[in-house]
């Protein structure tokens, strides 16, 4: 590891919890190129049994490229509203500016 810390990136893991009302999607780490294949599968998971939300619980992300915030505006195709969670700043500066409507609806 360098002294800055900047090579040592948290690892990725998705969890979807489709019993919850709404189904949460629940992620860590990066949500980037590498990642967002995953990202979507289990936002479409989440969506094959929501009603008319989801919730993504983003307080392990830290950091969402602009694929992330694609595979958000595609799920708002399928449902109503999009809440996503507590996210770290970065997260919200990036939903923020993108955007996106009033259908994705950040919650601290």
């Amino acid at each position: 590891m360098s002294e800055n810390g900047w090579d040592s990136v948290p690892p990725f893991h998705i969890v979807v919890d489709a019993d919850a009302e709404p189904p949460c999607v629940m992620v860590t780490g990066e949500i980037d190129l590498a990642t967002c294949a995953a990202f979507r599968d289990a936002l479409a998971e989440a969506i094959e049994v929501a009603r008319r939300g989801i919730v993504v619980d983003a307080r392990g992300v830290t950091f969402m490229g602009s694929v992330g915030i694609r595979e958000l505006v595609r799920a708002l195709q399928a449902v109503e509203r999009i809440e996503v969670r507590a996210p770290q700043p970065i997260v919200r500066r990036a939903l923020e500016t993108a955007s996106v409507g009033n259908g994705l609806v950040v919650v601290d």
